[in-house]
Formats: C-alpha cells, structure tokens, sequence
C-alpha cells in the first residue's frame, strides 16, 4: 500500500509537465493507475481480518471515505484549477496523494498474513499445491509435506477459481457492475451540458451521489450483517432498480430527472462495492481472500478501462446520450439477475458432483 501511495504520487507530479495526451497516458494511465490499484486490494482486504460478526457495517464506514471524497474533491478540483490552473491543481492533488503513505505506515498487517505466522493447518507442499472445491468452498488439500513457507505463483494467485461456477458468476456480475456505475462519470456530465446546464450544476449533480452514498452505505451494511435477506439479493435488486432508473432517464429532460438520477445511482447501484470480500467469503476461506480479491480485480479491470470512453463512443455514433443510458442500464439489469440466478448454478453443480460420485 505504501508503494502504492508513492506510485499514484509520482505519475500525479509528472502529469504536471507534460502537455502531450500520450505522456498523461503513461504518467496518469499507467504510474497512477498501477500506485492506486496496489492502495485499492489492501486496504479493502484488511479490514475482513479484523471483523466478523459487523464485518459489513466496517466495510460500510470503510467506504465512506469514496462518498465524500465525491462530494468534496469536484468543488476543490473546480477552485483548484481556478486558483492555480490545471498545473497547479495536479501538484496539489499529487501532493495529497501522498498522504496514503502516512496511512499506510499505520495499518497493521493481521497475523494471518504475517509471513511464518500462518498455521500450519493452512499451508501446503510445493508438490501438492492445488485446491479442492468442497460445497463450493476452496479449501486447502492435506500434504504430508508441510513444512515449507514458499508457494509457487498458481497457489499465489489461484487462477483455478476461474473455474469455480460461483466465482466466475460473481466476477461477471462485479464487471457488469461496476460498467454500469462508473460510466455514469461519463454520461451524467455529458447529458447535462447538452441540456445547457452549468459546469457548477454538473459538480452539485457529482457531488449528490456521493453524498447519498455517504448515508445508505452504513444504512445497507446494517442491513447486510442482520442477515434478514441474503447478500446477493440485496444487490440483485439494488442493481436492478439502477438499470431501471438508467433506461427511463432519457424520457425525462432538465437538471431535477438528473439530480433524482443522480440520488439513485448513488443509493443503489453505488452500494456494490461493499458486497465484493462480503460475497468472496462465501466461496473462498478468509486466509485465501487477498488472492481472491486479486484476481476478481484483475477481471475488473476491463469494465473500468471501458466505462469511461465507450457512452462517450456510443453517444458519438448515435448522435445523443440516450443509447449510452440504455446499455449502462442493460449491464445493470444483467448483474442483478446473476445475482439471483448464482445459488441455482451452484446447485446444479453439486448434483453434478453427487452424481459422478
């Protein structure tokens, strides 16, 4: 985390000097993207050592940083660039960056993680290191030879739960998802200024979703550890009920369908991200989860490459943002239902397993 923070750092400062779209490409893109990718996991990942029976609602707070920082940072990045320019404004920004270093060297790392402090119980041989599906749950198969502390890179990043039903309709669901939100970055803006709206209304529009997340992020982590409803079908229908809202928005014109929009996107599908290690657990071992939470985001990194310039496409060749909000609330539609419909492939998949038993 701590070479993350420097990394998203250093490509912040150097993007400060260049002029030329290619360079901000590799200075932005590439330096900052691979720096905040490294804060991403661990510290999403860390907290699910630390708490089990208000895992979600720690989760939840974790999170709020995300809804304020989307109502706080367009109002400073709107004075900043006034004050200082765009230049400016980016040093300033790289120097904040810099401050995840600080919290970084305060997290401590769980003894599970620790290195020679995992049981034995949860290692395994260099000869025998694969895993076997049990009920839908990686687990660990017994060695003879468990004395070794180096593991090779196929247990390191476990690759084989691409295989696993469960995992993989989670990782397509989490990428649907996170299309569906992350584009609305895109579309919210572009809508609005073709509707002749403010570059001040379009911050307040930003601004709103991330302060509607502020509140139903701990509101929907409550209601996630009640366990009244199961996880994923909480987020089945918050997605739901997103794509919904994103298919109607264009039969509805000015900044007030926008500003409930808006309230919408950041009550619903906005609550997802929480569900990512919360949904993880229930197919992968706590000890396994930092690898799990890996690789999905090495899945997820496809539909955020995308969501940004493909409305931005879409709106280009059809002429208008309709077509944009359509597809966002299609993904969104499509990740809800995989939500639903993940329990009955996990069931057949045990049946199958039964049977050639």
């Amino acid at each position: 985390m701590f070479v993350g923070g420097f990394f998203g750092f250093l490509g912040l400062f150097l993007s400060a000097f260049v002029s030329r779209m290619e360079l901000w490409i590799l200075t932005y893109g590439v330096f900052s993207g691979i720096g905040f990718g490294l804060v991403y996991s661990p510290c999403f990942t860390v907290v699910n050592f630390y708490f089990k029976k208000r895992r979600a609602l720690a989760i939840s707070i974790l999170l709020l940083g995300t809804g304020i920082g989307s109502v706080v940072f367009p109002f400073i990045y709107h004075s900043l660039i006034h004050c200082y320019g765009l230049q400016g404004a980016v040093l300033v920004i790289s120097a904040l960056s810099l401050n995840i270093c600080v919290c970084a060297a305060l997290i401590r790392q769980p003894q599970e993680l620790q290195k020679g402090k995992i049981p034995l119980s949860n290692q395994t041989s260099t000869e025998t290191n694969s895993y076997e599906l049990e009920n839908d749950i990686i687990k660990p198969r017994k060695s003879c030879c468990q004395c070794s502390t180096r593991r090779p890179i196929r247990e390191i990043f476990h690759f084989s739960l691409i295989r696993k039903p469960s995992f993989f309709i989670y990782a397509l669901a989490f990428m649907c998802s996170i299309y569906a939100y992350f584009s609305i970055f895109t579309m919210i803006p572009g809508h609005a200024r073709v509707q002749g709206m403010s570059s001040a209304r379009v911050a307040v529009l930003l601004s709103v979703n991330g302060g509607v997340m502020i509140f139903a992020r701990p509101v929907v982590g409550l209601l996630a550890d009640s366990k009244i409803i199961q996880k994923r079908n909480i987020i089945g229908t918050f997605l739901i009920l997103g794509g919904v809202s994103s298919i109607i928005l264009p039969w509805f014109t000015g900044y007030y369908p926008l500003l409930v929009y808006s309230i919408t996107q950041g009550l619903f599908p906005g609550s997802f991200f929480m569900f990512i290690p919360l949904l993880l657990l229930e197919i992968v071992p706590l000890e396994n989860l930092p690898q799990a939470q890996g690789l999905l985001n090495l899945c997820l990194s496809l539909p955020v490459g995308i969501s940004q310039p493909l409305p931005g496409w879409i709106r280009d060749v059809t002429g208008d943002w309709t077509v944009s909000f359509r597809v966002s609330g299609g993904v969104a539609l499509l990740a809800g239902l995989l939500f639903f419909v993940e329990p009955a492939f996990r069931t057949k998949c045990q049946r199958k397993r039964n049977t050639s038993r």
